[in-house]
């Protein structure tokens, strides 16, 4: 059986850097911008709590004007 051409010997990689790529991409977002996004993302959840009793109280408001008329 023809096997064709001899497959040559791969190249092995070298390894020794991943654990300082894997570190430095740990660091790629800036510290300062993470805690911008936490407070951002805490914000955000204070505002959507306002906006839902609001939508309740708009739902409860138009209950009571149908039941005035």
């Amino acid at each position: 059986r023809d096997e064709g051409p001899p497959k040559e010997i791969q190249d092995v990689r070298d390894n020794s850097m991943d654990g300082e790529y894997w570190e430095a991409l740990t660091q790629i977002i800036p510290k300062k911008t993470l805690k911008l996004w936490d407070a951002l993302g805490a914000a955000l959840s204070k505002y959507h709590k306002v906006l839902t009793r609001r939508s309740e109280l708009f739902s409860e408001a138009a209950t009571l004007q149908r039941q005035n008329s």
